[in-house]
Formats: C-alpha cells, sequence, structure tokens
C-alpha cells in the first residue's frame, strides 16, 4: 500500500534496482562470453588427449613444440592415432576494405576428423587444394567484411595477407565461434597454415597434438605414462582439463576476470544502497504508524518482515524487466560481435538470488531506527 501511495518513489526505486540488476547480468554475459569464445574451439576437438606445451597460457597465443615428441606416442600401449595440429593467428586485408583483420587459422590434415563441426567435415576435401581455406561465419563481420554475404553471392573469393606476401581462397563457411584474440576463424590443410602463417611456425613444430585412445585402455593410465614419459617438455591433458585450465586463466590469471568479478559486485552494491535509501526514507516517514504496531504488541519481527516484503517486491518488479532487457542486449551484442551470449538459468537464477537477498539485507539494515525506537517517545 506504501508503495501505490507513492509511486514515484516507488518507480525511482525500481529503476535504481534494475539498473544494478542489469549492471550484473552485463557483467556475467561479458565473463561467459569469453569463456565461451576462448573454449568453443577446445570443445569441438574429436580427442582423448591432447598435447600442449606448458608455455602456451590461452588459446590466443599458441607456442610451439617439436612435433616429434607427439610421434613418440605411438610407442605407448592403446594409443591408436596421432594428429598434430597447427593454430596461428594471421593477418588479412579486410573485405572491401584497407585495415587489417585479425585470422586464427587451424591446419591439419583434410583426411583426419579433427572438429565435430559437420560443415566442416562435409568440405574437407577441398582444403587438399593449397591455400585453400573454409571461412567461420561467426566472425566479426564489421572487422573481416560481408565475406558470407559476398560469398553466398558470388561464390569463392579471395583474401590477402596484410603484408601482401601471400594470397588464399575462401572455398566454403563453417559455423565454429568468434574469438577475443581473432576476429574469425579459418580451416586449412596443415600445409596450407604452415605456408600462411609461416612468420609463426616453424617446420617440425606444432601447436597442438591430439591423441586417440583404441578404447581398449584406461585413458588415466594412458595419461600418467605419457606424463612421465614426457617431463616437463609437454602437457598431458583430458579434453576436460584443457577446457578447465582455459576457463582458469582466464578467471583467475587475466586481467578480464578481475575485471567482471568487480563489475558484478559494483552492482550489488548500487542495488543495496538504492534498496537501503529507499526503506530508510520509507521507514523515517511511517515512523508513527509502525511505533503504534510497536506499542499495540506486536513485535520486531513483525514488522521487519513487512519491510523485508516491500523490498522483496522491489526486487522482483525491478528483476523481471531487467531479464527482459539483458536478453535483448545479449541477442544484439552476439549479432554485432560474433561472441556468443547466452541468457542461461544459471545467470538468471545467480542474478535473482543476489538481487533479492541484497533486498532483504538493506531492509534489515534500514530497519535498525524502529528496532531502538521506544514507542513513548516517538509520540
Amino acid at each position: 500500500m506504501q508503495l501505490k501511495r507513492q509511486p514515484v518513489r516507488y518507480l525511482v526505486a525500481v529503476t535504481g534496482i534494475g539498473f544494478a540488476a542489469l549492471l550484473m547480468y552485463m557483467q556475467l554475459g561479458f565473463q561467459s562470453g569469453l569463456l565461451t569464445s576462448a573454449t568453443t574451439f577446445y570443445e569441438a576437438l574429436e580427442t582423448d588427449l591432447v598435447l600442449i606445451s606448458p608455455a602456451t597460457v590461452d588459446s590466443g597465443n599458441f607456442q610451439q613444440f617439436p612435433q616429434s615428441l607427439l610421434y613418440q606416442a605411438l610407442g605407448v600401449k592403446g594409443i591408436e592415432k596421432t594428429i598434430p595440429l597447427y593454430v596461428a593467428n594471421i593477418s588479412a586485408q579486410k573485405l572491401g576494405g584497407v585495415k587489417p583483420t585479425s585470422l586464427r587459422v587451424i591446419g591439419y590434415d583434410p583426411d583426419e576428423r579433427v572438429l565435430n563441426v559437420p560443415a566442416i567435415n562435409a568440405q574437407s576435401d577441398l582444403l587438399k587444394t593449397p591455400n585453400f581455406v573454409l571461412f567461420d561465419t561467426l566472425g566479426n563481420p564489421a572487422k573481416t567484411g560481408p565475406v558470407p554475404q559476398t560469398f553466398d553471392k558470388d561464390g569463392p573469393l579471395d583474401l590477402i595477407l596484410s603484408d601482401f606476401t601471400k594470397s588464399f581462397r575462401i572455398m566454403g563457411l563453417f559455423r565454429l565461434g568468434s574469438t577475443f584474440a581473432a576476429d574469425s576463424n579459418l580451416i586449412s590443410s596443415d600445409a596450407t597454415a604452415i605456408q600462411l602463417a609461416f612468420r609463426q611456425i616453424n617446420l617440425g613444430e606444432i601447436s597442438l597434438g591430439l591423441i586417440r585412445l583404441d578404447g581398449t585402455v584406461d585413458s588415466l593410465r594412458v595419461q600418467q605414462d605419457l606424463q612421465r614419459m614426457y617431463g616437463a617438455q609437454v602437457q598431458v591433458l583430458t579434453k576436460p582439463q584443457l577446457i578447465q585450465q582455459e576457463r582458469d586463466y582466464w578467471n583467475n590469471v587475466s586481467s578480464f576476470g578481475v575485471i567482471f568479478g568487480f563489475g558484478t559486485i559494483m552492482g550489488l552494491l548500487v542495488g543495496g544502497v538504492v534498496v537501503y535509501q529507499v526503506l530508510y526514507t520509507d521507514v523515517s516517514d511511517h515512523l508513527h504508524e509502525y511505533a503504534t504496531l510497536k506499542a499495540m504488541g506486536f513485535s520486531n519481527s513483525f514488522i521487519l518482515v513487512i519491510v523485508i516484503q516491500e523490498a522483496l517486491l522491489l526486487g522482483v518488479s525491478a528483476f523481471i524487466p531487467a531479464t527482459l532487457i539483458s536478453a535483448g542486449m545479449y541477442a544484439f551484442l552476439t549479432a554485432v560481435s560474433g561472441i556468443r551470449i547466452d541468457m542461461t538459468t544459471d545467470k538468471t537464477v545467480l542474478v535473482g538470488t543476489l538481487t533479492l537477498s541484497v533486498c532483504a539485507a538493506a531492509s534489515a539494515i534500514a530497519i535498525r531506527r524502529l528496532r531502538d525506537a521506544d514507542p513513548a517517545s516517538v509520540f
């Protein structure tokens, strides 16, 4: 009733709390988008174990290691196949522009099935021709140019490296996902990747080594055997471990994780301050009414429940529109950046819980004045 009688105060409170919830949604969305873009490539790999250089700290900057180390794994019982991968960023001229664009090229033997992406596997024979590549349509079109639209209209098209030393032809499209490290992805043969990224890739060295087991052995035992054999030369990781290592880097080591976490905390503080100010003012304005309830024998706990109900009503009224607006902003950012940001149940539950919790906490703080007040002194 008090909120209905003061619509302006109610609207201001809902706007402030909604902004705080929106801020939390955006920070969580940016963080999840970063983690999704960093791990999409790893999640698509079809492998049991992965060899990776200990110097590689994230998927945007692979360090090379000798290919001979990968072939040594074939001597371990239970290993069926090893596949070398070449991953590097190249700089190419933007389609229809003069500014360079960063492209992550992923190269491997076209006869091997490396990524669980149907569009790539269906077109892998095209990669057997030198300098033929596939282009990721989920990149950032503002940086790469209208490659998918031009391809759909005119067919295969040529791009050139920004130093004008080599060119390559886009022969097909696929959907994998953009990254913070590059504007889009290219899939090529191992030979084409080495030619295009000749400055980053040394002959005889690889970025990743995929190991597939024959299904008759325990993967943990094979992993331990390989790690003992290699020592500190390379890391031997399962696919889940590789993904978790990447997530841990971005969450705990990089500055992005700290920034996004701090932004979420700031959203909580903003919401808490807004709710506290509104409820404190409300308690002060209706101090006589609350004191009358105390004089009639109602306990502080009963009055606290009333104020908490008011706070939760504010929280729910702000949370619903904030969720809808955030979902729209997620879709917009996904479209313009190429980095997938999804509204998930986890985000909704987390932001909803934080919003309602801070509202309840703020109401408990705001009512302290009434808890210590003597009803007789109020009148």
